[in-house]
């Protein structure tokens, strides 16, 4: 079939709908166009950047005409950063689209028919949301335009440019970071111009200042800083940390990380405690958790506690089941189960993670898990012994990363053959491609799905299936 359209061509389109992913869709005659950033009822005129067999992909040149659902976005630098996606959407909308996605992707990707999505459970709040935000250091400020065109080109401490890795937007603040940032960005900004420290460049490795990264415990109310350096010069700080103190009563720790790898990583090979306690505590329910500055934890404490309670009416326990977590993380499901089973196993390939997750336990006196570390992709083709070793999981919980499961952990899951698998995902089209191989390679069948909002304005959405064996 001959394409309508070539790479690089102009063209005039209307949105029509959405797409999973954040693009607007749009047609020319029968052939698809994803427009990025496009909203249902926007007229644009935009650029074929891509061309596929089936479909092609474009970018906005410029709005002709407003959707009628869209409203102004409170981000000053909205049209900018390209975080906050959907902020110029209405939130039920934003649910709305996403509840619609979700439906799609379990009818017509996993052929699953008329199955039920509940309607998404929505975040309590819809800015300032994110216990963690992680910002760039950059020699190279994007937007040097009339856009803050008083700042210095060479410097910028803020968030990665879209499909830029080398440049940052110098942000003053975020809406769905900590309550917090603002302060924190101007204190550290005006330290490093002031002392004349050198931002990282990104394309030659070289310079000083990597990453600022700031957690927050929503229900102790604890802040953690962490400044990422090239290198070993921590006792220059002194001043910040004291304004920073100064001005910052909730503030619980101050760290220094030094990372020496070509990577972006905000985790350094070696680490220096500034101010306070290398941790913060945060609370979900009755349990209590250690933050340090390496673990994981659910980007939305609030969220957290909901989704784990689905978690936790899904798998249905009873006092004589065994579980298991596969994915642990820093055990953060496996504890908040543990009351209610038997025993929870969970497993994790982060060694962090695991250090992390067993700490946890001893910090929340549970004594029924216990956390195995190793890479799900091979562990139990490695070592089979498992397999006949541990206690068999009447019930399983599966919450991997963005990519899914491995094709190999499939059939071993269905050898197991929980009564029972509650699947979390952060990826709907990763977690309903995994379910279908599930159900082939075994007797189970969807019974419940629930997403729920952790990341409002975004394109992202959590999802938690549950399901059944049916023999």
């Amino acid at each position: 079939m001959e394409k309508p359209v070539k790479k690089g061509q102009d063209i005039f389109v209307e949105i029509e709908d959405l797409a999973f992913g954040s693009a607007g869709i749009s047609h020319i005659k029968d052939f698809i166009i994803f427009v990025k950033n496009g909203l249902p009822g926007q007229k644009v005129n935009a650029r074929i950047t891509k061309v596929k067999s089936s479909f092609a992909e474009a970018r906005i040149l410029k709005v002709l005409k407003k959707s009628p659902i869209q409203h102004d976005a409170h981000c000053p630098y909205f049209e900018y950063c390209g975080g906050c996606t959907f902020q110029n959407l209405p939130y039920d909308k934003q649910l709305e689209s996403l509840h619609a996605q979700v439906i799609q992707l379990y009818r017509h990707l996993g052929g699953f028919g008329p199955v039920e999505v509940q309607t998404p459970i929505r975040s309590q709040d819809i800015f300032r949301y994110r216990n963690k935000m992680e910002f760039a250091f950059s020699n190279k400020r994007w937007l040097t335009g009339d856009f803050e065109s008083h700042k210095p080109e060479d410097f910028a401490l803020g968030l990665r440019a879209p499909g830029n890795f080398w440049k940052a937007i110098d942000l003053n603040d975020c809406l769905i970071a900590p309550e917090e940032t603002a302060i924190v960005l101007e204190a550290v900004r005006n330290f490093a111009q002031k002392y004349h420290l050198i931002p990282y460049n990104q394309k030659k490795h070289t310079g000083f200042l990597r990453h600022l990264v700031l957690r927050k415990a929503r229900n102790t109310n604890q802040l953690m800083i962490n400044i990422v350096t090239s290198d070993d010069q921590h006792t220059i700080f002194q001043p910040l940390v004291d304004e920073l103190s100064a001005n910052l009563d909730n503030l619980t720790s101050v760290v220094n990380n030094i990372s020496r790898t070509w990577s972006g990583t905000t985790v350094g090979e070696k680490q220096h405690l500034l101010f306070g306690k290398d941790h913060i505590l945060e609370k979900l329910g009755r349990l209590t958790f250690k933050i340090s500055p390496a673990s994981f934890f659910q980007t939305n404490t609030v969220m957290a506690e909901a989704l784990y309670d689905i978690v936790v009416k899904y798998a249905a326990l009873k006092t004589t089941d065994v579980v298991w977590d596969l994915y642990c993380g820093a055990g953060s499901i496996a504890l908040y189960l543990a009351e209610q089973a038997k025993e929870v196993i969970g497993f994790e390939i982060v060694k962090e993670a695991i250090k992390d997750a067993r700490e946890n336990a001893t910090l929340n006196q549970i004594e029924n898990v216990r956390f195995i570390e190793g890479d799900l992709n091979k562990l139990f083709q490695k070592k089979p012994e498992l397999l006949d070793n541990l206690p068999k999981p009447d019930v399983m919980i599966i919450d991997p990363p963005r990519g899914g499961m491995h094709p190999k952990l499939i059939p071993v899951v269905a050898q197991l053959n929980p009564k029972r698998i509650v699947y979390v995902s952060c990826n709907p089209s990763t977690q309903v491609r995994d379910i279908k191989m599930l159900i082939k390679e075994s007797n189970y069948t969807i019974d419940k799905i629930q997403p729920i909002d952790p990341f409002p304005h975004t394109p992202h959405i959590e999802v938690v299936t549950s399901l059944i064996r049916t023999d």
